[in-house]
């Protein structure tokens, strides 16, 4: 220690109290022992960063509370043994992770005398390192989408995403498109099934188009010509001859989307073009050889539909070859965020107007459900684009369904207010109240996270601002 000329006492007593006072007011947990690792002093703030009771203390060596699992690591154990300097990092059962140090102090014949612990709290600092390793990879799948964006006019022909089933699925989808068989993708409504059969066609290196029809938006009596086609005469109104959408496809993909709306008596003729690859338009007489990879969509059961009788059993597995299911964007809630960039950058680059996204609006968008999937992700940046004031997309100008999906599961006892409020104070008062509790009822920080489906980031915010 070092005293500068203002430093003017001699009295013991008086800088004995100034160093208790340092002792007790430092925000480091500080702890000394001896020798033989028993605790001789040892401050609030120690108490409160480890979680370890004053009782263990005052009872057990900190050789003791190693031995016994109290805690999983002990530094001034590793300053007893080699009698240097030792630092480790700690996580502790309270959730606070720590840097550990313990110093000995040596006599003139280098003879142990005490341990000097100190623990310093490094657990917001791991959460700003995590929060930043977050905005690093939202940054990287921006800047993908971005190129997304640059290098195609369609939305529809890219694929954004950064989930590893996602991965998984891209890379099934890489190889069954060097594949002729038929490919049969399943998923709920909106997931983007579309958008992996034109990715597939793509990789497939096949010279044709890619056709697409959706079987359940065409009326069953005009879906027969639109995919055949006819010959002049063939019914009334057919004043010259038109090519099918098969024959459009020859060479190249046809997308059969709503496969389980094609009426029963089409799926028969269907099954025909999948066995013998021939067609013969309406009112026709001569056979046309149509050379073409089949993708059909569905979000029905399939399975279901045939032992209903809905849907050919013999189709059923005719295209269903080869088959990929896409998961709702429920269950694959990192490929949200890169989506809503995705999206805002195309309302940018189609309005010529920048605008960015609140944090706590985009977590908020990351733990909806998304029944809509990515179409209703689609419309909900649409519509908060054109809404947001000051160039900013905010919690309050999201639809009121979402903002509502975070909160309805929170219980709610109106006992604990004594007076009425305004909703805002109660709603923070709550919101303080519910977190001290969970926070209480759990173990760790992440774990409090978790039941809370928060990221943990956000929950040591919202602990430090309910102080």
């Amino acid at each position: 220690m070092h005293k500068t000329q203002y430093f003017q006492t001699n009295d013991k007593n008086e800088l004995l109290g100034l160093i208790s006072t340092i002792f007790n007011t430092s925000h480091d947990g500080l702890a000394i022992c001896d020798r033989n690792g028993y605790v001789l002093l040892y401050n609030q703030a120690y108490l409160q960063l480890t979680g370890v009771s004053a009782d263990i203390l005052d009872h057990y060596s900190f050789i003791q509370q190693l031995d016994m699992e109290i805690v999983s690591d002990s530094s001034a154990v590793k300053a007893i043994q080699t009698k240097k300097i030792y630092s480790t990092a700690i996580d502790y059962g309270n959730g606070r992770k720590t840097i550990n140090t313990a110093t000995p102090v040596l006599d003139e014949n280098r003879e142990l005398l005490y341990v000097v612990g100190n623990v310093r709290d490094i657990t917001e600092l791991n959460q700003l390192q995590r929060e930043l390793e977050e905005t690093r990879q939202i940054n990287v799948e921006f800047q993908k989408a971005l190129e997304q964006i640059q290098n195609g006019s369609d939305s529809n022909e890219q694929l954004v995403y950064r989930s590893g089933i996602m991965h998984r699925i891209v890379s099934l989808a890489q190889r069954f498109a060097k594949n002729d068989s038929p490919l049969l993708l399943l998923g709920e409504s909106g997931v983007g099934k579309d958008v992996l059969a034109n990715y597939i066609h793509t990789q497939s290196g096949l010279g044709g188009e890619l056709v697409k029809i959706n079987c359940g938006a065409i009326p069953d009596h005009l879906l027969e010509s639109e995919l055949f086609g006819y010959e002049k005469g063939a019914f009334t109104g057919a004043n010259h001859a038109k090519e099918g959408l098969f024959e459009l496809a020859d060479g190249g993909t046809i997308f059969l989307d709503e496969i389980g709306d094609l009426p029963y008596p089409l799926q028969v003729k269907l099954l025909n073009v999948l066995q013998d690859g021939k067609i013969r338009r309406l009112g026709g007489k001569n056979v046309r050889r149509v050379q073409m990879r089949i993708i059909a969509a569905t979000n029905s059961d399939l399975e279901a539909m045939v032992e209903q009788k809905r849907f050919r059993q013999d189709l059923y597995y005719r295209l269903n070859v080869l088959s990929i299911t896409i998961p709702p964007l429920r269950e694959r809630r990192e490929d949200i965020p890169a989506l809503v960039f995705y999206y805002l950058k195309k309302m940018e680059q189609k309005y010529e107007q920048e605008k960015r996204i609140d944090p706590e609006a985009l977590e908020t968008l990351t733990h909806y459900d998304w029944p809509g999937n990515i179409r209703e992700l689609k419309n909900v940046v649409e519509r908060t684009y054109h809404m947001c004031e000051n160039g900013k997309i905010k919690v309050d100008q999201l639809p009121a369904s979402i903002q509502s999906s975070n909160k309805a599961s929170l219980p709610v006892n109106i006992e604990q207010f004594d007076a009425p409020m305004p909703l805002k104070e109660a709603v923070q008062r709550f919101e303080k109240e519910y977190i001290h509790r969970m926070l209480a009822q759990t173990k760790t920080m992440q774990e409090c996270a978790d039941l809370l489906k928060v990221n943990i980031s956000t929950l040591v915010r919202k602990k430090r601002d309910a102080k």
